[in-house]
């Protein structure tokens, strides 16, 4: 009897186990992340395995099944259907997403998918009752095996993190970067990995809702009795402000700039457009730019994107209805701004990943352009040519070929690898053609006065000299991630209307500028009369200066001189 007892237990903790692990499994098996790395997998399973038996070495065996039944199977739908809709990890969005669904559209949502409710149920029942019936509650592992187990986790910590530093000193390491620095970027590598192990990952996710919240209340109220001072125009005529921010697209890979590539068929065509030849970003993280894009702030003058209110708010001033599209994960930031709109679109708050493309935003945005409202400020941030590239356009669409792809992880970004990566990088920018194309011919379908700016948050390094830089947010700030891509399109009744404002705009093309410009233009383009304004930083008036430097916010936040010269010297070497 006693033996039967035993191997009773024996079967149930093995089923309890397998249940509390299958998350964690299926993440092994569907992970985009993980597709075609084997050591990756082994990975992830044996920190899973080492994660799920931690709690084991404190209590008791029935306690331990008990607490894991409520503290992570419980939990196990939301990294299911995360895994099976994004074929990743639950994350912020994710949550955030779970949060902002009401009672009717939860129950909407269960009745759908019954069956797997029903299932669920019965699992958890299943459980529970193998937990009470068959567990005894006794010490878990013998003392010699919690020794042994103490043992491998530290193996597994030191192997670990030895990876992490050899990915940090590929990827992070800069003339300016020491070993500290290079352990500190380990460090956070790999806790950025542990943050996508189950439960943890639902746990992290919440938490970051909640502070995300409370942030956006916080900033909300601090702006609160903020004002431009901006009266609306005294006209109803129909106009409407577009405003597009890239991600990670550089200057040099556009064809419309010179490149060799047809990377900008369609932009390259298209009448009433005016490239900008020299104008550079504020800062070269998303992060630290996009307040800067969106504020009257500076390089040198940051805090003044959390001091005052946004140019979305300053059109909701001046009688426009305002919008925000987006194919990116909202920062604080942007929430606090997007609560502020008459209406927002967020890609990725519609949880499927299949769905984040760019081009994607345009039905929402020909929406928009039917709303009754005469006058409307159209705000757009889209993925653009984030990293992985290949991931920001559908695979039909690879035009440059052979190009990195999901079988290849940041260790592959190497400067052996450059073709992979600039044939991706290239087919994503051509992505992007596509998009400000689709967004252009919808306005001029619609008609009317209209006007769009695009331009990326900053740049991109692409092993480009023998320095050697990859990606973005150096300490140095290259030429690459400064120099980017500044676009302004315009209709005909636009020209019609501002034809001293377009005459401008083309003699100011090729000055040396900054992404400061932005709110000041966007108020001048749509003829708003305010002190607000300042002509020295806005395209279309005459008065625009002309710089020889300005600054640059690098990775740590630290203006960083930066002469326009540099351009020029980059052009030559080209």
């Amino acid at each position: 009897m006693i033996l039967e007892g035993k191997r009773k237990e024996i079967g149930a903790v093995a089923v309890l186990l397998l249940l509390l692990l299958l998350p964690n499994l299926v993440v092994a098996c569907m992970a985009e992340e993980l597709d075609g790395f084997v050591v990756k997998k082994m990975g992830y399973l044996a920190v899973s395995l080492a994660s799920l038996f931690v709690p084991a070495l404190v209590f008791k065996r029935k306690v331990y099944f008990l607490l894991e039944g409520v503290f992570c199977l419980l939990l196990a739908p939301i990294e299911l259907a995360s895994m099976f809709l994004n074929h990743s990890t639950t994350h912020f969005m994710m949550m955030d997403t779970l949060f902002s669904t009401n009672w009717h559209e939860a129950v909407e949502l269960a009745s759908s998918v019954w069956h797997f409710v029903l299932l669920f149920l019965l699992v958890l029942v299943a459980y529970f009752f193998l937990t009470i019936r068959y567990v005894r509650n006794e010490a878990f592992f013998p003392a010699k095996v919690r020794k042994w187990f103490l043992v491998l986790l530290s193996v597994l910590f030191v192997v670990g993190f030895s990876y992490f530093l050899i990915l940090a000193r590929t990827l992070l390491t800069s003339e300016e970067t020491t070993l500290k620095d290079n352990l500190v970027d380990a460090k956070d590598l790999m806790v950025e990995k542990f943050r996508k192990i189950f439960p943890f990952d639902v746990y992290i996710a919440t938490s970051e809702v909640f502070e995300h919240r409370a942030l956006v209340r916080e900033m909300q109220a601090s702006l609160s009795n903020f004002s431009f001072g901006l009266q609306p125009k005294s006209d109803e005529d129909e106009e409407v402000v577009v405003l597009v921010i890239g991600e990670t697209a550089r200057w040099k890979n556009f064809g419309i700039n010179g490149y060799a590539r047809p990377t900008t068929p369609n932009l390259s065509r298209q009448k009433n457009l005016v490239p900008f030849s020299h104008l550079i970003t504020q800062a070269n993280l998303t992060s630290h730019s996009v307040p800067l894009i969106l504020t009257r702030a500076d390089a040198l003058h940051r805090g003044q994107a959390d001091a005052e209110k946004s140019i979305c708010e300053a059109f909701s001033e001046a009688g426009f209805y305002t919008a925000w599209l987006s194919s990116q994960v909202l920062t604080p930031y942007q929430e606090r701004i997007i609560n502020t709109c008459d209406s927002s679109v967020v890609l990725d708050k519609m949880i499927s990943k299949n769905s984040s493309y760019d081009l994607n935003l345009v039905p929402s945005f020909e929406c928009l352009l039917s709303q009754p409202a005469p006058k409307k400020f159209i705000l757009i941030h889209s993925m653009g040519s984030h990293f992985k590239y290949n991931e920001r356009y559908p695979s039909d669409s690879a035009c440059f070929q052979p190009s990195f792809d999901n079988t290849m992880d940041f260790l592959s970004a190497s400067s052996e690898n450059a073709e992979y990566l600039v044939n991706a990088y290239d087919n994503s920018i051509r992505y992007t053609d596509a998009f400000l194309s689709a967004l252009i011919r919808k306005m001029e379908a619609k008609g009317g006065v209209w006007s769009m700016i695009y331009l990326s948050d900053h740049g991109e390094n692409l092993y480009d000299d023998d320095r050697k830089l990859i990606l973005h947010g150096t300490l140095v700030v290259s030429e690459y991630e400064a120099h980017i891509p500044f676009l302004v399109a315009y209709s005909d009744e636009y020209q019609n209307s501002y034809p001293e404002k377009v005459q401008n705009l083309t003699a100011n093309k090729d000055k040396n500028q900054t992404s400061a410009v932005v709110f000041h233009s966007l108020l001048d383009m749509a003829g708003l009369q305010s002190d607000v304004v300042v002509d020295s930083l806005s395209i279309v008036s005459l008065d625009l200066r002309d710089l020889d430097s300005s600054y640059v916010l690098n990775g740590d936040m630290k203006p960083i001189p930066f002469d326009f010269s540099q351009l020029e010297n980059a052009q030559r070497r080209e």
